[in-house]
C-alpha cells in the first residue's frame, strides 16, 4: 500500500514545509522533454530581474536629477522664508527668532536677509536687478555662489566705506553693464528724497564690484546682486529691520513636514513661504514627472510578470498527472496550491532580489558606467557646460523607494502565480488519470 505524502521518509508534511518546498523546486527544474518549463522559468527570472533593476536605476537617476535641479533652481535662494508679523521688530527680537529657527531639527541654517527688485546703472547702461542683503559669513557659506566666483573674491565682501563698499553680482548682469571687478555701479532705491526745485528724486548709492559669479542659472547670473545686510537695510529700508529670516534645510523635500514645526518654533505670529510657493511651475513639473514615471515602471513590472504567468500555466498543464498522483497519496488542495505558489514565488523573489542587487550596484558605480559608455562611444554623454553636471550623471538611492520596488515586484509575481496555483489545486485526480 502506498504511504500517504504526510508520511514520506518519516517527515510530517507541514504547510510550506520541506516536502512541499522540495516538490516546488523539482518542478522548476523540469527538463525540455517535460515541456521546457525550466527554460521559461529562467526567462521569467531574467525578465523580473531586469524590470526591477531598470526601475531602481531610472528612479535613482530621476531622484539625482531632481536633487540637482532643486539645488540649481533654489541654490541661490532659501528653502523656507519666515517673516515676523510685527511691522517694526526690534533687532533683539529678530535675533531671538533667528536662533529659535536655527535650532529646529532638519534646519541647516537660518539667518536674516532682505530682497528687493530695483534698477542698477553703470557706463550709461541701465539694468534690472534683484538685490539681496546678506551677512558676509552667510554668503561665503553659499557653496553654489562661493564656489562659482569667476572674477574677484568674497574676501572683502561687505567691507569698505562709501563708494568703496564691495558687493557681488552675476557675470551676465555685469557684462550687460560693461562692468568688471573694481568698477563701480549705482544701485537705485525705491525710497525718495525731497528736492527744493522739483519732484522727489530716488535715493541712489554707488558700490564697488568685488566679485563676479556664474553658476549656470541664467536668471541668477543675469539679475542677482549680493550686498551686505546692513547696507541693504540702510539703502532700501532706511535702517529699519524687516524681520525676514531665510531657512536652508538639510533636505529641501522636508519642507511640508517641517512647516508646522517651524511655525511653532517661531513662538510669535509669522508668515511662512517655501521654495515651492516661489517656484510653483518647477515644483508641479517635478511632482508630475515623479508620479508619471513611477506609474510607467509599475506597468513595466506587471508586463515582466507575464512570463511568470505563462510558465506557471504550462507547469500546471504538464504536471496534471503528478498533481493527480499527489492527491491520491494524501496531498490536500491547500498543499497543491502552496506547492505551485512557491514555484512561481521563487521566480519572483529571486528575480526581485537579483534585480535589487544589480540596480543598486549599477547606481553605486554609475560614474564608472558613464565613463565606460563614453569610452566606447567616443563622446561625452552630458557636457558640464550644457547640463551643469560637473560630477557626471547623478544617482540618488532612496531606500524607502527600493523597499517599495521590492514589495511591488514580489506582489506582482505572487499575483501572477496565484491563479495557476489555484487551478492546480482544483484538478480532479480521476479526470487527470482517466486517459493515462
Amino acid at each position: 500500500m502506498t504511504a500517504p505524502i504526510s508520511a514520506v521518509k518519516g517527515k510530517q508534511n507541514k504547510p510550506f514545509g520541506v516536502i512541499e518546498r522540495m516538490i516546488a523546486m523539482r518542478y522548476l527544474r523540469a527538463k525540455k522533454s517535460q515541456g521546457g518549463v525550466g527554460l521559461i522559468a529562467g526567462i521569467s527570472f531574467t525578465c523580473i530581474m531586469l524590470a526591477i533593476a531598470a526601475m531602481i536605476i531610472i528612479m535613482s537617476i530621476m531622484n539625482g536629477f531632481r536633487s540637482e535641479m532643486i539645488r540649481l533652481t533654489i541654490g541661490s535662494e532659501g528653502h523656507m522664508y519666515v517673516g515676523t508679523a510685527n511691522g517694526a521688530p526690534e533687532p533683539a527680537e529678530i535675533k531671538a527668532l533667528e536662533q529659535r529657527l536655527a535650532a529646529v531639527p532638519g534646519v541647516e541654517e537660518a539667518y536674516q536677509f532682505t530682497q528687493h527688485y530695483t534698477g542698477v546703472q553703470a557706463n550709461g547702461q541701465f539694468g534690472l536687478a534683484q538685490v539681496i542683503g546678506i551677512r558676509p559669513d552667510n554668503l561665503r557659506g553659499y557653496e553654489l555662489i562661493s564656489e562659482k566666483i569667476v572674477a574677484g573674491s568674497l574676501q572683502n565682501f561687505g567691507q569698505g566705506k562709501g563708494a568703496n563698499h564691495q558687493i557681488a553680482m552675476g557675470q551676465v548682469l555685469a557684462s550687460s553693464l560693461g562692468l568688471t571687478v573694481g568698477d563701480r555701479v549705482t544701485v537705485f532705491s525705491p525710497r525718495t528724497r525731497a528736492t527744493p526745485f522739483g519732484p522727489p528724486m530716488p535715493i541712489t548709492k554707488t558700490y564697488t564690484v568685488g566679485a563676479l559669479f556664474e553658476i549656470g542659472i541664467f536668471l541668477t547670473d543675469q539679475t542677482y546682486v549680493y550686498m551686505d545686510l546692513d547696507q541693504a537695510t540702510l539703502l532700501f529700508e532706511g535702517g529699519e529691520m524687516t524681520g525676514d529670516v531665510m531657512l536652508r534645510l538639510k533636505n529641501p523635500d522636508q519642507i511640508d513636514k517641517l512647516y508646522d514645526t517651524v511655525v511653532q518654533s517661531a513662538q510669535t505670529p509669522v508668515f511662512v513661504s517655501t521654495w515651492k510657493d516661489r517656484n510653483q511651475s518647477v515644483a508641479t513639473a517635478l511632482r508630475t514627472e515623479q508620479i508619471a514615471m513611477r506609474l510607467i515602471f509599475m506597468i513595466v513590472v506587471i508586463i515582466a510578470a507575464f512570463p511568470v504567468l505563462a510558465s506557471m500555466i504550462m507547469l500546471v498543464k504538464n504536471k496534471s498527472k503528478d498533481i493527480a498522483i499527489l492527491r491520491t497519496i494524501g496531498a490536500t488542495q491547500g498543499g497543491i496550491l502552496r506547492i505551485f505558489l512557491m514555484s512561481g514565488a521563487m521566480i519572483g523573489i529571486l528575480g526581485t532580489l537579483m534585480g535589487l542587487l544589480l540596480g543598486i550596484i549599477f547606481c553605486l558605480n554609475i560614474g564608472a558606467v558613464q565613463s565606460s559608455i563614453e569610452f566606447v562611444c567616443r563622446c561625452e554623454l552630458f557636457p558640464p557646460e550644457a547640463y551643469q553636471l560637473s560630477n557626471g550623471i547623478p544617482a540618488k538611492i532612496v531606500w524607502s523607494e527600493v523597499a517599495g520596488v521590492a514589495f511591488w515586484g514580489f506582489l506582482i509575481s505572487a499575483a501572477a502565480t496565484f491563479l495557476p496555483a489555484l487551478n492546480a489545486s482544483r484538478v480532479d485526480p480521476v479526470d487527470a488519470l482517466r486517459y493515462e
